[in-house]
């Protein structure tokens, strides 16, 4: 199999799970019923849960808020979604919010909640992937993307990154995330994910990830202190 056919099994995995556990809640069980019970039961999976329960990976973390600083005039691009619109109400954020995410279903049930509440702050919600966008050039003044290329090998990840960068603006803000492989329990969450149907495909170092990075963004912070590696930075164009 080859690198693209790779790529669109892994796309494929992704999103059947993310729709999955958009089942799973409406049916009202647990994702966590899919883990085996020796797994439940050990001492590193109780530890992650207290690690996952202390930090917040959503876009609406109070320092990803902070350092985006968006405002009335801004277009606000959130990258796997994953019905952050519902569960933390970005839409109360001066910006206009669009949000992407490979999920129909989540994207569905954004789309759902945005009609019932007559929320007005939305220039849109799309089923597409970070590699694919349907956004014309430097449209968007600030983006987070929080949980969404730890999925992927680096040659994907190189391309979300040009992608990324030709819808940001000149300067534009953006917080990205990925697993930080120097954290205790880093192995564990990923062995999480893999029961959930969220297998990681060919995880890249930090470093590599760095090193891309830095070929379109200006990397102003790094946050290595939690169990996901934040980067907060801006686009750079000529």
């Amino acid at each position: 199999m080859n690198n693209s056919n790779k790529t669109s099994s892994q796309i494929r995995k992704i999103k059947k799970a993310y729709d999955a556990s958009v089942d799973r809640y409406n049916s009202h069980i647990e994702d966590e019923s899919l883990l085996p019970e020796e797994f439940k039961d050990s001492e590193r999976y109780k530890k992650l849960k207290k690690t996952l329960q202390s930090v917040s990976f959503d876009s609406d973390n109070p320092e990803i808020k902070k350092y985006l600083n968006p405002k009335s005039n801004m277009n606000f691009l959130d990258v796997g979604s994953c019905a952050n619109l519902v569960v933390t109400q970005l839409h109360h954020w001066p910006s206009t919010y669009y949000g992407i995410d490979i999920s129909p279903k989540l994207i569905q049930v954004t789309r759902n909640y945005v009609l019932r509440n007559n929320i007005k702050k939305v220039g849109g919600l799309y089923v597409t992937e970070v590699a694919k966008m349907p956004f014309e050039n430097n449209f968007f003044n600030i983006c987070a993307v929080i949980g969404v290329l730890e999925y992927f090998d680096i040659e994907y990840i190189k391309k979300s990154f040009k992608e990324l960068h030709r819808v940001l603006k000149s300067d534009a803000k953006m917080v990205i995330d990925m697993p930080n492989q120097n954290h205790p329990d880093v192995n564990t969450m990923i062995e999480l994910e893999e029961y959930l149907g969220r297998p990681r495909h060919k995880l890249p170092t930090n470093r590599q990830f760095e090193e891309e990075l830095k070929k379109l963004f200006l990397i102003e912070r790094v946050d290595d202190s939690k169990i996901m590696k934040a980067y907060f930075v801006r686009a750079k164009k000529k």
